[in-house]
């Protein structure tokens, strides 16, 4: 067995219970976060092969399961040992490797899919605009080797949105030329997760390339017709007194910002860290969840409480239902706070991967956009 490769089988951990199955509101509504898969035998689809880099907790994974669409999970790639954990308890994978550094790309298993998404920090490139020999020696160069080998129909690549800008935009454009020269057509668009059913404001850049042998048919999704608060995804009556925060120093914020519906209407005065002054209404979306800080300040409106938003509902505002967290507490916010958006990620496959989308389901989310 390879150095890099470890066992494939789910920890044997007794997990966190959610509250996912409580939670009421508007959002059981929505087509895109209320996901039942579809037993759709009669309009069977080609099985799509799938590997993924810096795979984190699975939300590529977590999408195709819940769009129904039949994949063979070849190979993940994560080196931090309690996303793995949470990785395995989530999902079934026939390849766990751990340093994406040392894997030889020529022992991967073929695959039709790649989704990958490298560190922000990992980025050192000069911009002499060389592409590929560019990327060398950052964490970006070895998902582009891995693509370069396999060459597999499909990429989808996600990054934080100040990549764009990054030393004045040519990192960027280095990244994208190494692309063109690993023979893909290629989109990029930075999408926010609150334009796809879910209310939290966290802007992504998407690179999605179709190999250049292949009919390029893919256009970036449109905003969806569906709008979302906070208090969509919180219980009514329901006892968030542990979660309380001194409440002693709130004042009204009278600069408040409605910008993209992201409502500050109070703040706590004498903390240093703007970022944790801020408490936003419940009324509106919640700021981008990070893997670091503390949790966001609410005030729960429908619960008439100032409060600290609870793991199980950054977990479903990520997109995430019916999954579970086999870690602490502390590692489960990182993992949310680090990981795709499921209901975006979901959008993208519904105009890239038509060919591989069951009729049924795909006719239920073309309802939804």
């Amino acid at each position: 067995m390879n150095q890099n490769t470890i066992s494939n089988r789910p920890t044997a951990v007794v997990s966190q219970e959610t509250q996912f199955k409580n939670i009421k509101g508007n959002h059981m509504n929505n087509p895109l976060v209320n996901r039942t898969p579809v037993n759709n035998i009669l309009n069977k689809r080609p099985s799509l092969k799938v590997g993924t880099g810096f795979s984190g907790i699975g939300s590529p994974e977590q999408g195709l399961k819940e769009m129904n669409i039949d994949f063979v999970n070849e190979f993940m790639i994560e080196i931090d040992k309690f996303s793995r954990q949470t990785y395995q308890h989530n999902h079934s994978v026939n390849n766990v490797y751990t340093d994406i550094t040392t894997i030889n790309p020529k022992e991967l298993p073929s695959i039709d899919l790649f989704v990958f998404g490298s560190p922000c920090q990992s980025f050192s490139i000069q911009g002499k605009r060389q592409g590929l020999n560019d990327t060398r020696g950052t964490l970006i160069y070895n998902g582009l080797e891995i693509i370069k080998e396999k060459q597999p129909k499909f990429f989808i690549y996600e990054n934080v949105n100040g990549l764009v800008n990054h030393d004045k935009g040519n990192t960027f454009k280095t990244i994208l030329l190494s692309f063109e020269e690993l023979g893909y057509n290629f989109h990029h668009k930075v999408l926010n997760t609150k334009d796809y059913g879910l209310p939290q404001n966290r802007e992504r850049i998407f690179i999605v390339g179709t190999r250049k042998d292949i009919k390029d048919t893919f256009v970036f999704p449109e905003p969806l017709n569906i709008k979302t608060s906070m208090n969509d995804f919180i219980i009514k009556g329901k006892d968030y007194s542990e979660h309380k925060f001194d409440s002693s120093n709130v004042i009204p914020n009278k600069q408040t910002n409605r910008k993209n519906t992201l409502s500050i209407d109070y703040v706590v005065k004498n903390i240093s860290y703007q970022s944790d002054r801020k408490i936003y209404s419940s009324n509106g979306i919640s700021p981008c969840f990070r893997r670091g800080g503390s949790l966001p300040k609410i005030n729960d409106t429908k619960n008439n409480i100032f409060r600290y938003m609870t793991l199980e509902e950054m977990t479903l505002i990520q997109g995430f239902r019916n999954f579970e967290f086999p870690v602490s507490k502390t590692q489960q916010k990182y993992q949310i706070g680090n990981s795709m958006s499921v209901n975006v990620i979901q959008s993208i496959y519904k105009n890239l991967l038509v060919d591989y989308i069951n009729i049924q389901d795909y006719d239920e989310y073309k309802k939804c956009s």
